[in-house]
């Protein structure tokens, strides 16, 4: 195997890692928010989550729907906010997986 060869392997293998993690995130969210009752905590956990492995999630939400205050205090978030934020960030992982296995596709497609 030459090098670019194995080059090519390593980046289809690290692809499909990156969507079966992105698909298992979005399992995640899907077995919390159907839980009844949702547990808050478990919700607040996987926000957390979800922000330490894609920040640019944060980005993107602030962009399509600006803060209305400079300044808020964590301890007045609303339960209802917490669970829009987590099914917001469902979306966002929905794309991203749509998006990357778009852009493999063209890639592939390019080869041809």
């Amino acid at each position: 195997m030459t090098e670019k060869e194995a080059k090519k392997c390593f980046e289809q293998v690290h692809s499909a890692k990156e969507l079966m993690d992105m698909q298992k995130d979005i399992d995640d969210i899907d077995t919390i928010l159907s839980q009844n009752p949702i547990s808050i905590e478990l919700v607040q956990v996987e926000i957390r989550k979800i922000n330490t492995k894609h920040p640019e999630n944060i980005i993107l939400n602030h962009i399509i729907f600006p803060p209305h205050n400079s300044f808020f205090n964590r301890g007045y978030i609303l339960d209802q906010n917490l669970i829009d934020d987590l099914t917001w960030k469902r979306i966002y992982l929905q794309a991203k997986k749509t998006g990357k296995l778009f852009d493999n596709f063209c890639k592939e497609m390019r080869k041809v």
